[in-house]
């Protein structure tokens, strides 16, 4: 029910995101994926959506929730150089040892789990991360929910004044409306690393100066955390859109 519940709030946010407007301002054709994955996506064995990671053990009883082994790409990610935080069990992949409890970005973590129900870091890893790619698993395509196995999404254009925002590297195609929890991105814990002084745990605001088409459509439950949040995908980079004109950084 949670999941249903999710699903038609975010559902409804794209209906009043199709509804009416002018015709953008700056268009954006030729839309490329924001994952630029190394490895050919598995194929899908079962529709989606469906039980999501992290929502009980598995069959063989090892303690850990179920892991998603097919419509997935492999990344390649590098560790932050230099390192500005201390890292959960000393590990980069795993996100910093301390996070914010208060101020906005604490907000967006309340009653985020990075590791979910699984019992140990290294079994999380072994879910999640990939050793042939030296990244983790995303999910395929572009982390779109599946209904009947299609990718539920659909073009709207952001409008003047509306505020999203990011956690990561802030160079990517991925924007979320402004203050989404971070647990309804279902984006893996090396997102909250802080990789410039400037943007503490990765986090980037911004507001809508010119309109811009985007793919906007609920997100997959993934690196066991819920998702459903709604995510932005747009066709050139976030450092173009801001250059145009699109967009203005707010931090």
């Amino acid at each position: 029910m949670r999941v249903l519940r999710h699903l038609l709030v975010v559902l409804g946010s794209l209906l009043l995101l199709c509804a009416g407007g002018p015709a953008m301002a700056r268009p954006v054709t030729d839309f490329t994926a924001g994952l630029a994955p190394v490895a050919s996506p598995e194929p899908a064995a079962a529709p989606s959506p469906g039980p999501r990671p992290g929502g009980g053990g598995d069959s063989e009883g090892k303690g850990h929730p179920p892991c998603p082994t097919t419509n997935r790409t492999g990344g390649t990610n590098t560790a932050p150089n230099p390192p500005l935080d201390r890292y959960y069990q000393g590990d980069w992949r795993l996100g910093p040892a301390q996070l914010p409890r208060y101020g906005e970005i604490g907000r967006m973590l309340e009653g985020y789990e990075r590791l979910d129900d699984f019992r140990t870091a290294s079994s999380f890893l072994d879910c999640y991360w990939n050793e042939r790619t030296n990244g983790w698993w995303y999910p395929h395509p572009d982390g779109w929910v599946l209904l009947n196995g299609s990718p539920l999404h659909s073009t709207v254009q952001l409008k003047a004044g509306q505020k999203v925002d990011l956690f990561g590297s802030g160079f990517g195609h991925f924007l979320a409306p402004a203050g989404t929890p971070y647990a309804e991105r279902a984006l893996p814990p090396s997102n909250l690393n802080t990789l410039d002084p400037a943007y503490p745990n990765g986090y980037h605001l911004y507001e809508v100066t010119e309109p811009f088409l985007v793919e906007a459509g609920p997100i997959r439950s993934w690196f066991g955390q819920p998702g459903y949040g709604l995510q932005y995908l747009t066709g050139p980079s976030i450092p173009q859109l801001v250059a145009a004109g699109n967009l203005r950084p707010l931090n």
